[in-house]
């Protein structure tokens, strides 16, 4: 099962069609591709930021083994285990970047694959939007009021218990 994570921009558009159009689905988890092909990743994505940052970051590396006097297997290693540092951000990244550019997250859908993943989502959104609703991006909820502070309980022995169990011997 894959998952990606959903995001539109903030827009009023009245036009369902052309915010379908819009919406941007980011795969969750490792980044093959940025992997294997982490300038092209980005390249194709158009994370400018992103691509400067990962090009000043190569080059200081490349530029600390060589001033140490490391041989090349080490630069060659650094720069594989960089790349593999990034495929594992790659993703949240570009969720960064589509946030600095007008995105908000709507949803988060699970399937067998994208395009299942995509019906699944659209099929629900497609209701919302038949109903006169706009689906507006989900935020975390924060508490209103305080939780109440738990009171401690003790033992009948006074030892103090810890684990599961509120009593010694249940």
């Amino acid at each position: 099962m894959v998952t990606y994570t959903v995001h539109e921009r903030n827009n009023e558009e009245p036009d369902i069609a052309a915010r379908a159009e819009k919406i941007v689905f980011v795969k969750e988890g490792f980044a093959w591709l940025a992997l294997v092909f982490p300038l092209v990743w980005l390249l194709y994505h158009r994370l400018w930021i992103v691509l400067a940052g990962f090009v000043v970051i190569v080059a200081l590396l490349e530029v600390g083994v060589m001033s140490l006097g490391l041989n090349e297997a080490v630069a060659v290693a650094a720069t594989f285990a960089l790349s593999g540092l990034f495929a594992l951000q790659a993703n949240d990244l570009r969720r960064w970047s589509l946030d600095r550019k007008g995105f908000a997250f709507v949803d988060l859908v699970s399937g067998r694959d994208r395009s299942e993943c995509e019906q699944k989502f659209f099929t629900e959104w497609l209701s919302g939007q038949g109903a006169g609703l706009k689906p507006a991006p989900r935020k975390i909820a924060k508490r209103s009021k305080p939780v109440p502070a738990k009171t401690e309980k003790t033992s009948p022995a006074g030892d103090d218990v810890i684990g599961l169990f509120p009593e010694p011997g249940k």
